[in-house]
């Protein structure tokens, strides 16, 4: 097998094994469940959804430059994930010892250790789509992205059923511990797809040297440089913010319908079988008709979701509103790196990625931190109504920018797999 089809390979491994670990390790179902079984407040539970967000904005210039600065980039990405996952791990390992008899004191563990786990969560965007824009072609780009996921997606409906029973069926805490425990698991393997990829040709590197001051007065630049690239990252930012319900569906269902562990391992269900459906539709769909289309729909639907809730609010309507934010994050996470990859040229993409996740992370944190006051002082419904206003208003936004020709030019690498992949 020569490395470019290697490559590939193992770029689509690296989607399916990541996918069915965070099965086990879903913030929007498991741990909001696991938090609401140690008592945690809705504060504590939108704090742990914001965690992501700010894990990663407070890292992406370490990140950013980093990236910038390697002609290789896969060995470094191995060794920052190894780190990640293995520190997870030990948080794991207390869960036995602190849950049962220190439920507040686990609390505390769990958001300090998911902040940790989070900081490292910056690398992702710069590192992962500097390789992915190296081993794969433009014209399978958006099947590679969709069919890796759905396939993902359809392998972890068997992990929803296994994290389902094990919750049902096992004592508190160690059904958390195990239920963890392979999640982790799945992030080590998942790390072993990137160490077994070839990474031939080096990339060409400017050397940059920044700090933080330096990184944020660097943005305005940018954003003037390429227009199109600042109106793609503000309507990226109302998209995000149509995400915020996924924090609060689970939350909502157990204060408003009484959901017990069967109803968590629903939501767990829909996720995939919305995956499923959104990953094959998206990247068919991506590939044919543009990545612009599919960050429209998908933000659309993010926007429609959370306002059914406020029409209609019942179980079932939360069902589909979780199915339909699920769809909005498939599409966004299969497009939106691909149409900043189409803006700007080779050498800037790691700092337009990071530049993006700066924006929407900061977005999402401020906003689900707001959210979660909200639905304590006004209620549920008035989160859901800002995040429906929001999706509707990304699709609008994405949908206005005009529309540019890729900047990148295929390079010697892009064009020998190309001859593998048709």
């Amino acid at each position: 097998m020569n490395h470019y089809r290697r490559n590939y390979v193992f770029l689509f491994l690296d989607t399916v094994l990541f996918m069915n670990a965070m099965t086990f390790l879903s913030v929007n179902t498991v741990i909001t469940y696991f938090l609401a079984n140690l008592g945690a407040n809705t504060f504590e539970v939108g704090l742990v959804n914001a965690l992501v967000s700010i894990g990663s904005f407070v890292s992406q210039p370490f990140f950013a430059k980093r990236v910038m600065n390697l002609t290789h980039k896969a060995k470094v990405f191995v060794r920052i994930l190894f780190i990640q996952r293995i520190f997870f791990l030990l948080f794991t390992l207390t869960i036995p010892f602190v849950a049962d008899s220190h439920p507040r004191l686990m609390v505390l563990i769990f958001l300090v250790c998911w902040a940790v786990f989070n900081l490292f969560v910056g690398s992702y965007g710069p590192f992962y789509m500097s390789l992915f824009a190296k081993f794969v072609t433009e014209h399978t780009r958006g099947r590679m992205r969709g069919f890796s996921s759905g396939t993902g997606s359809l392998l972890a409906l068997g992990s929803a059923a296994l994290c389902g029973s094990i919750l049902s069926h096992i004592q508190y805490p160690y059904n958390y511990t195990l239920v963890f425990f392979i999640g982790v698991l799945l992030l080590l393997l998942d790390v072993l797809t990137f160490a077994m990829m070839k990474e031939m040709e080096p990339d060409a590197v400017k050397k940059v040297d920044f700090n933080y001051f330096q990184y944020f007065k660097a943005i305005p630049a940018m954003f003037r440089e390429f227009k199109a690239y600042q109106r793609t990252v503000i309507g990226f930012s109302f998209t995000v913010a149509a995400q915020v319900g996924l924090a609060y569906y689970a939350f909502y269902a157990v204060r408003m319908f009484g959901a017990d562990s069967t109803v968590i391992a629903w939501f767990t269900a829909i996720t995939g079988l919305s995956n499923i459906a959104g990953s094959f539709l998206f990247g068919i769909m991506a590939d044919r008709v543009g990545h612009r289309r599919v960050l429209i729909l998908s933000s659309a639907a993010g926007g429609i979701g959370s306002l059914l809730i406020v029409l209609t609010p019942s179980l079932w309507t939360v069902y589909i509103a979780f199915a339909l934010s699920n769809l909005c994050v498939i599409g966004y996470n299969l497009s939106s790196g691909i149409l900043i990859l189409e803006q700007l040229p080779r050498e800037r993409l790691p700092m337009g990625i990071s530049v993006n996740a700066m924006i929407t992370l900061c977005t999402s944190s401020i906003l689900t931190i707001v959210s979660s006051w909200l639905a304590d002082q006004i209620s549920f419904a008035a989160v859901f109504l800002i995040a429906g206003l929001a999706g509707l208003t990304g699709a609008f936004i994405i949908g206005k920018g005009s529309k540019v020709a890729a900047v990148n030019p295929p390079t010697a690498a892009s064009q020998t797999a190309d001859k593998h992949h048709r």
